[in-house]
Order: C-alpha cells, then structure tokens, then sequence
C-alpha cells in the first residue's frame, strides 16, 4: 500500500474535495490587471513598428488579444484541475521537454543569430524552453516532496537535481540562450532551499558560478562583447551599445510623470523590440517613474500572492510546485527590468503578461491556473 504522503503527493484525498474553496481572487484579480495593462503597453509600444513592417498598427496586439483570450480560457480550465495530477505524470512531461530543447539545434527557427523556436514558419513558434521550465518546477516538486532527505546530503543534492540543471544547461548553450540557463538555475535553487537544502552548500555554487560564466565568455565572443557594451554602451553606440543606449534614453525621458500615454519618441523606430524585450522602456517614458513604479509593485504583489500561496498549502508538494512557478514570474520580471535598465548585459529575457509572444503568454496564465487550483486548498484558517 502506498504510505499516506505517497497519497498525499499523487492525488487528493477524499476528504480534501469536500472542503474546496474558491480560487484566490486577488491573485485572480492581479493577474487580469496585468494582462489588461499588457495589452494596453503592447499596443502603444508597437504601434509605429506594425505599421513599419506589417503595415497594420494592430498587428502585434490583435495578435497576442487573440492568445490572450485563450490564456484565460486555459488558465480558469486550468484552476479546476486537481495540482496533484502533475506529480503523476512528471516524469513524461520532461522528457517530451528535454526531447524538443534536444532537437533544437537542428531543426529549430534561428532569429539574431540564436536558434530557440520551434514551430511552422510564422504561423505558429514556439520556445521548448519555456516548457522546461515548468517541467523543472514539476519535476524538482515531485522529487523534493517525495524524499526531502535527499537534499540535506551532498551526493543526493547533485543527482538527480544537479544532474538535471547541467544537462539542461548544455542544451541551452547550443541555441545560445543564457537568459533561460540563469532563469532555470535560480528556480532549482530556490527549491532546493526551500525544499531544505543546506544553506553552505551555495558556498560551491557561488564559486562555480563565476569560473562558468568567465568560460561562457571566452567560448562565446559575442557574450564579451556584450559585456563591454553593459558597461559603456557608447563605446559602440551605432552597434551592439544600441539597444541599451536607447533604453537608457527611453526611461531617462520620461522623467517623473512621462510624456503622456501615447506621446513616447523612442519606439518610433529608435528602440529595438519595443513590443518585446524593451517594452518597460518604451512604458516607462510614456508613464514615467511613477507609473513604473506602480507596475512593478503590481508584479511585486504578484509575487507575495504566489508566496503566500505556497506557504498556506496543505502538502510539501503543492508548497514546491507553487514556490517554483512564483520564483519564475518573480526572477524573469527582476531579469529583465535589470536588462532595460542597465544592471545586466542584454539578454533574452521577456517581460511576464506585456512582452509579445503569444505561447509564452498562454503558457504563463496556464501557470497561473496552477497557481490558482493550488489556493483552493489552502490550511485551514490561512485567508
């Protein structure tokens, strides 16, 4: 017979359907306020670049309502699905996502000199990185929750978890992606940590963090060059110091109130990927500081719901897979508010419900309706 945490893992127990509560609204409610502001930033931000090279000003916004529609219809189909089946079927889901990020490199779409999409022409992409990063979470969940002893031992902690990240982290050095290697890194040691890893094991990995990156640089030569870009983007503002030269004008302009929804100068062909990478760039000078401000305390109680979320969850298992979906949203939002604002080099990292990207967007509010089934089962007394 399975022991009772076994049961506790794999499906809900009898007495826990009964007592299901209604989905977390203010989660709910935040989550719609930023995918409705999204949208809104979306379409004032790529506005001049649809007409430019599509000739429809709705171009990216039509596009991403579209996918956005389906996300919430995915999202709410998702919150009524019991978390637990996840733990079930763990193990295929990340196999199919390592078998697509393997295939890649081969017959993946290449865009900038980096092959990361898969898919058929521009009809529909896709990024495999996206889907691995919630079959990390899934599966690092399972495992953790599972055998919680594991972790709190140096040999457990590299196999399996070690074991995975560096394989995954191989594959995402062919395409390059770093953005996604150093998202997916932070994710497993946050629950690992949470999970009950020893807090001197990071004593390693914040040695090897650096000799990895300082080798990254010398076998990739564009990662140095944007590196020196980072520190001054003047030094080649015509080439690669473009982009952050650009965001840096961007959010400089818009001063404490900004020029007004609408009125930005620099998405008007100036900034690149104002409808992607750069959007908060284009937002900020339009809205300003304040305006700035108020979205990212909108992202930042996002992030506390998630947290709280997690902390209420009746089992181990439904406090990891929540921590880790909370952990994503909360590091891609920090990563690329630090790219647009020159505290990190320029990477890849979009920016959660307003960069353009229509199965990212659908595989975020799926997320999201995890997040929100696992309220439903919160400890008693925990609202």
């Amino acid at each position: 017979m399975p022991t009772m945490s076994r049961q506790l893992l794999e499906r809900e127990p009898p007495r826990e359907r009964a007592r299901r509560r209604p989905m977390d609204g203010p989660l709910l409610l935040m989550v719609l306020m930023l995918l409705a502001t999204g949208l809104l930033a979306l379409f004032t931000a790529s506005y001049s670049n649809a007409i430019y090279y599509n000739n429809n000003g709705l171009y990216y916004v039509t596009r991403q309502g579209i996918f956005a529609v389906l996300g919430i219809v995915v999202m709410l189909l998702t919150s009524q699905i019991n978390y637990h089946i996840y733990a079930k079927f763990q193990k295929p889901i990340f196999l199919v996502s390592l078998a697509m990020l393997a295939v890649v490199p081969f017959i993946g779409q290449t865009r900038k000199g980096a092959t990361r999409w898969l898919g058929i022409g521009d009809l529909i992409s896709f990024q495999p990185s996206e889907i691995m990063k919630i079959a990390i979470i899934i599966s690092f969940a399972y495992y953790i929750a599972r055998d919680q002893k594991s972790i709190r031992t140096f040999k457990g902690l590299v196999k399996p978890y070690g074991l995975v990240l560096v394989l995954v982290a191989g594959l995402l050095f062919l395409e390059p992606h770093m953005s996604a290697t150093m998202i997916m890194f932070l994710i497993g040691f946050v629950m690992l940590y949470v999970g009950g890893m020893r807090l001197w094991y990071f004593i390693p990995i914040l040695i090897a963090a650096p000799v990895a990156i300082f080798g990254y640089v010398h076998i990739k030569p564009y990662a140095m060059q944007r590196i020196l870009v980072w520190l001054d983007p003047w030094v080649d503002f015509r080439g690669d110091g473009w982009q952050g030269a650009m965001s840096a004008i961007s959010i400089g302009s818009g001063g404490l109130w900004g020029l007004g929804l609408g009125q930005g100068r620099q998405k008007h062909l100036f900034l690149p990927e104002p409808q992607n990478d750069f959007i908060f760039s284009a937002l900020s000078e339009e809205l300003g500081f304040i305006g700035a401000t108020l979205i990212m305390l909108m992202f930042a109680y996002l992030v506390f719901r998630g947290f709280y979320i997690a902390r209420s969850s009746r089992d181990k298992f439904g406090c990891l897979l929540a921590t880790g979906i909370t952990a994503k949203f909360g590091i891609q939002t920090l990563m690329n508010l630090f790219v647009v604002s020159g505290i990190f080099p320029v990477t890849g990292a979009s920016l959660p419900f307003f960069s353009y990207g229509g199965t990212a967007l659908v595989m975020q509010l799926f997320e999201m309706g995890v997040l929100l089934n696992i309220s439903r089962y919160l400890v008693a007394g925990s609202e």
